[in-house]
């Protein structure tokens, strides 16, 4: 009996290193609030569709609990999804500081500002619309943990619970719209 309890510590234990990791992070001089529409842009999608509408569905769900719609036309914010199932992808993180070299701060590109963003990885940017400014990001490692296997509805249902464990994780810390 003693093993056993000692194999079920241990095992909890390893789920909770494998847990998800969520980051969220917001332009401070930006009042999200403020915005009520959005539309979707392109990004990285999943290969596999029934994956990439899986995540749109979930995003949407969130959004649509936060009291913003979802427009064709002239939308306040964009949202563009990179998701990394099977390679790592390379994309450049906001920096909100007012220093010389802030592109979101001057609007000048400065240098490069990419980062490596692991396999298994869901990351979902907001845009300002008008301006094209990044002013909320959200990344959630070890959610599509799971190497494809060529069957693509097997695949999404595998990955199913983590996206949408993820996207409410990340859109608990996004403001509910004035």
């Amino acid at each position: 009996m003693k093993k056993l309890v000692t194999l079920f510590i241990i095992l909890l234990g390893v789920q909770a290193i494998h847990a998800q990791k969520v980051k969220v992070a917001a332009d401070p001089s930006v009042n999200l609030a403020n915005y009520k529409t959005y539309g979707w842009a392109k990004g990285a999608a999943a290969a596999n569709p029934i994956v990439n509408q899986l995540i749109v569905d979930s995003i949407d769900q969130a959004l649509t609990a936060k009291g913003m719609t979802r427009v064709t036309d002239e939308p306040d914010i964009t949202i563009v999804v990179w998701a990394a199932m099977n390679t790592d992808l390379h994309i450049s993180y906001p920096t909100w500081g007012r220093s010389a070299s802030s592109a979101t701060a001057t609007g000048v590109y400065v240098g490069s500002q990419g980062s490596a963003i692991p396999k298994g990885t869901l990351v979902v940017d907001i845009s300002d619309a008008r301006t094209k400014s990044t002013v909320w990001r959200a990344t959630a490692s070890q959610t599509l943990s799971q190497d494809p296997s060529g069957d693509m509805v097997r695949d999404a249902k595998a990955a199913e619970k983590g996206i949408r464990r993820s996207v409410e994780k990340m859109f608990k810390r996004y403001p509910v719209p004035n």
